[in-house]
């Protein structure tokens, strides 16, 4: 009787240690995650949005001028991270684009966001030093928390959002502004149009544009509080 009451209270306090080992272990992986954990957080947001992206509207000239701040599926979780998932569709309620956002534990810039149009893919690894921008699988460039955006291969200044001004957000590529977009608050409208202007631009420009909007649009969705 004494063995087994000793063996039950082995167990117990082996599993006890078990629980704690655990809870750090996912603690440590969501304040500093390494790069697979990474990997793996956006292998499971590609999967889990592949639905979804199988229902978006192709996103011409005529519809990015329709983008709308407002937004299908979203919901929004809060605990040791953050994560957020919605579509932002036209004035006229067409999905166009998805995406799936995870901020880890702690203060600062530490976050992961993965976005689609019917037929592109962005990436975005948000850290304090800058936010590594991948495009269709490629490095497009650096954002820095200033609204510069630098080439990623020569490191030269190849875009800019101006956070600066007060009206709107102008975006700016090489020296070309491409579109502005609109300040989301206040906002009277009850279906607002994500941009004040576009011009005409390559297709170059256009993923520049997009990459820099997607980002901000959603960081305009987050949570006041992390």
């Amino acid at each position: 009787m004494i063995i087994l009451r000793f063996l039950i209270m082995f167990l117990l306090a082996f599993g006890f240690l078990l629980g704690i080992v655990y809870f750090m272990y996912r603690f440590l992986m969501n304040v500093q995650p390494n790069a697979n954990k990474v990997v793996g957080d956006l292998r499971t947001m590609k999967e889990e949005m592949k639905d979804t992206v199988a229902q978006l509207v192709p996103l011409s000239k005529e519809e990015l001028e329709l983008l709308s701040f407002n937004q299908i599926n979203n919901a929004v979780k809060k605990g040791m991270v953050t994560t957020m998932e919605g579509v932002f569709t036209s004035i006229y309620h067409e999905p166009l684009i998805a995406y799936s956002y995870k901020k880890y534990y702690g203060k600062g810039h530490n976050a992961v966001l993965y976005a689609r149009t019917a037929s592109q893919e962005f990436i975005y690894r948000i850290q304090n030093k800058g936010i590594h921008i991948k495009a269709d699988g490629k490095l497009l460039g650096v954002l820095m928390h200033n609204g510069l955006l630098y080439d990623g291969r020569t490191k030269k200044l190849m875009g800019r959002i101006n956070k600066e001004d007060q009206l709107s957000l102008p975006v700016v590529v090489a020296d070309k502004q491409v579109a502005s977009i609109q300040r989301p608050e206040p906002m009277s409208a009850p279906n607002p149009r994500a941009f004040e202007y576009v011009g005409n631009m390559t297709q170059k420009e256009e993923t520049v544009l997009l990459s820099l909007s997607i980002l901000e649009m959603v960081e305009h969705s987050l949570p006041s509080k992390n």
